[in-house]
């Protein structure tokens, strides 16, 4: 395998919708898709053959907030994830210890993990908060969704690293998957987009303009760190500035100055401590980067009382809680409370924005024909559901509960939910499951010739079938498009 599959592979449960038709696709069919990137989409020769426009999708936020995004079909997210790895040294290590920004780049061969980054982060600014008499903290109004196309093209053609071949065709990807619309154009929640959005905003590390004592940075969220409010203020002003040269704004909502860095992990702090105090098996575990906790081999003797399921219950209502410790509470819960089936109903109903974190909580339940009844149960209740949600509640199907108790009935029910959300009821196609009427269902979409992503997953579903069944559909269905023809022969060799 190359180092650009491994590179989507590791970044791929991080991903906001991952589709293992994409990653089977660079697993399998590597050569071809990449032949048919650099031979036909990139030549001057194959004017027919182009990156197709995206799949709108939207992932959830706190406070019913939606993140607007694309899904990416398997030729466009290989390539993303292939130039960004080629071209992985202009990914620059942050500019000095009083302008600091973290990860989103590789380091010793692996790209820095998103969590790993985080904590470091957050150790920075709580010592730079016991440094300093005054902090102001602000972030970029819906940054990704605001950058400039030729700015980001421009930005890239300039690094005297990449080649003009490799800038020509950045340019042509983020034009075309937008069906050339010059914002709003870059992916959400995958790895190549974040190093591009992480160093591109170094324009405000690297200017010399600027005099707070320190100005630490992840990605568009900025801490200005010094002893006199003024400058602080003065630098607000010129950075806001900076970015409105590139049409960007500061969220107004979230400027906050003088926070006490060591909120949030103060409260975390004091029920870490109270935590390893009744269950054995937690250990602190200190680092270059702050405090982790680990659990050590041992049997659980001591379960959350109710009052402390409450607390963690209601440590993730606060909005400022960032993922990473909504994930650690979620820890908590689903080891050391008596069954998380009896939290499920009220975490999918209360926390629609921790759907995902809740597909890693499914992984722990042993009994699985139990989870089946009680997520079916919630599909049929509920009479709303987002597209993230319907998306990872198939996830964790497919993930955790194939061949158990009811699991036919909720991937169907799953399914017909689906009827407005393209791409969650593409991830319930892309299921190899052929019964329960789904290998018909695919049938119907792989013998119209379309060439969307139902018929795209319809052909990955296909893959468990005997080859002589599956071919036969296969061949109709890849007369449809290049990319058809492409996923027909990925799906052929299994």
């Amino acid at each position: 395998m190359s180092a650009t599959f491994d590179f989507m592979k590791a970044d791929f449960t991080g991903t906001l919708f991952p589709m293992k038709t994409n990653l089977l696709v660079a697993e399998m069919h590597e050569n071809e898709v990449s032949e048919y990137i650099y031979q036909k989409i990139l030549s001057e020769t194959h004017a027919s053959d182009n990156f197709l426009s995206q799949q709108r999708v939207y992932a959830t936020k706190p406070k019913g907030h939606l993140r607007r995004t694309v899904k990416l079909d398997p030729v466009a997210e290989y390539f993303i994830y292939d130039i960004a790895y080629r071209n992985r040294a202009i990914f620059r290590p942050e500019v000095s210890a009083t302008r600091r920004s973290f990860g989103y780049r590789f380091k010793n061969g692996s790209h820095i993990s998103v969590h790993s980054a985080y904590q470091e982060y957050k150790h920075c600014l709580i010592e730079n908060g016991a440094k300093f008499k005054h902090n102001l903290q602000f972030d970029v109004a819906s940054y990704f969704n605001s950058l400039y196309h030729h700015d980001i093209a421009h930005w890239f053609a300039d690094k005297p690293t990449v080649s003009e071949l490799d800038s020509g065709a950045l340019g042509k990807f983020l034009r075309e998957i937008n069906a050339g619309r010059s914002v709003d154009f870059l992916p959400h929640g995958i790895y190549p987009s974040k190093m591009i959005g992480n160093e591109f905003l170094k324009l405000v590390d690297l200017s010399a303009q600027f005099k707070s004592s320190a100005i630490v940075r992840f990605m568009d969220d900025f801490t200005l760190f010094g002893d006199d409010p003024d400058i602080l203020r003065q630098d607000f002003l010129k950075i806001q500035q900076l970015l409105g040269q590139f049409g960007l704004n500061v969220n107004p909502s979230k400027t906050v100055r003088n926070r006490n860095m060591g909120d949030v992990a103060d409260t975390l702090s004091d029920l870490q401590k109270s935590l390893i105090e009744i269950v054995p098996v937690i250990q602190e575990h200190h680092h270059a980067s702050g405090v982790d906790l680990i659990e050590v081999e041992g049997e659980v003797v001591n379960n959350l009382s109710a009052d402390q399921i409450n607390s963690l219950l209601n440590l993730l209502k606060d909005e400022a809680l960032e993922e990473s410790d909504a994930e650690q509470i979620l820890f908590f819960l689903r080891s050391h409370s008596d069954s998380i089936l009896e939290l499920l109903p009220a975490l999918l109903r209360r926390f629609p924005n921790l759907i995902k974190h809740i597909h890693s909580v499914a992984s722990t339940v042993s009994e699985k024909a139990d989870l089946a009844t009680v997520l079916l149960k919630y599909v049929e209740d509920e009479s709303f559901f987002l597209e993230y949600q319907l998306f990872w509640l198939a996830c964790i199907v497919e993930d955790n509960l194939m061949g158990n108790g009811c699991y036919g009935d909720l991937l169907m029910k799953i399914y017909e939910r689906t009827q407005d959300s393209r791409i969650a009821r593409a991830k319930v196609l892309e299921i190899p499951e052929q019964g329960f009427g789904f290998k018909e269902i695919r049938s119907e979409f792989l013998k119209t010739g379309q060439s969307d992503w139902l018929s795209w997953a319809s052909a990955m579903g296909t893959r468990s079938l005997k080859a002589a069944e599956r071919n036969y559909v296969l061949d109709y269905f890849s007369k449809g498009s290049p990319l058809n023809y492409l996923i027909a022969g990925c799906a052929k060799k299994f």
